[in-house]
This record gives structure tokens, C-alpha cells and sequence, in this order.
């Protein structure tokens, strides 16, 4: 009788586990997932990258730092539909398995826009690395970090 109640309780848990509290998106399990199972559908991904973060971080504190992340995890999370995952730090990926490389440089740069945007008083920016492959993403993280606000295509 009381199941439905117990199988509820645990698909609200799991979901919890699943979703970072700070970003609101996806965590990097749910991307392993994600990424093994679209990887041969030949889509794009997108890395986000948030521009000196560190020196934000450490000069205005690591509670500003936290708003400044979750008000971006919110624009992500609103540009790319639910297709957004917290990566590590301040490094999120946008995953788009059915993509083509225009739809996915236009997202980046609305990422971008947004970001810059709705954060113009603190003068924080992203830089969003496009790429085809998630083994290109670490080739291009160097990129990422020499370009400031900027979308850069792999």
C-alpha cells in the first residue's frame, strides 16, 4: 500500500544526489553518464570557463564567490535547457549530443552574453570553448585561460 510512497521518497533522493546544490546543475557523475551514452551520437560540447575566478575569489571571498557561481549556473542552466554540468570548480560543461557546430558556437555565445550580462557590475566573465570530442576539451583549456570573454571553436 504505502510503495508509491517509498518509490516517490526514492526518486526524490537520487535527484538530490544528482543535482549540484550551489549551480543547480548536473554533477560530474550524471555527465560520465551522460557523455558514455550520447558519445557516438556525434554531437558538441561546451566548457565554461570563468575568467580569474581565483583572484575573484580571493578578493572579494568565497561567499561572493559562491553567488557569482550560482547566478551563472542559473544562466547556463536557462540558456542550455537542462543540458548543463557542474565540471569541477568554476569549470561547467553544456553537453548537446544532437548538436551541430553553428546551433552550438550560437548557444555559447547567448552563455556568454548572458554571463556578462547579469553579472556587468562585478565584471565577471566566461569563456566558452566549443568543442566535438571531450578528449579536445583539455587541448583546449589552455586556450580557454589565455582568452577572456570570448567563444573559442575547437
Amino acid at each position: 500500500m504505502w510503495h508509491w510512497l517509498l518509490d516517490f521518497l526514492l526518486i526524490v533522493c537520487f535527484f538530490f544526489f544528482m543535482i549540484d546544490k550551489l549551480t543547480l546543475l548536473w554533477v560530474r557523475r550524471c555527465y560520465d553518464l551522460f557523455y558514455s551514452i550520447t558519445y557516438r551520437t556525434g554531437g558538441y560540447l561546451i566548457f565554461v570557463d570563468i575568467d580569474n575566478f581565483k583572484k575573484f575569489n580571493d578578493q572579494y571571498g568565497h561567499k561572493t564567490g559562491d553567488k557569482i557561481l550560482r547566478k551563472i549556473g542559473k544562466a547556463v542552466l536557462a540558456e542550455s535547457r537542462f543540458r548543463g554540468f557542474r565540471y569541477g570548480g568554476d569549470e561547467l560543461i553544456v553537453l548537446l549530443p544532437w548538436g551541430n557546430k553553428d546551433k552550438a558556437i550560437r548557444l555559447a555565445h547567448r552563455i556568454r552574453e548572458r554571463v556578462e550580462r547579469e553579472n556587468a557590475n562585478l565584471g565577471v566573465t566566461v569563456t566558452c570553448v566549443v568543442v566535438k570530442k571531450a578528449e579536445q576539451i583539455q587541448c583546449l583549456i589552455k586556450d580557454a585561460k589565455k582568452g577572456k570573454n570570448t567563444v573559442i571553436a575547437g
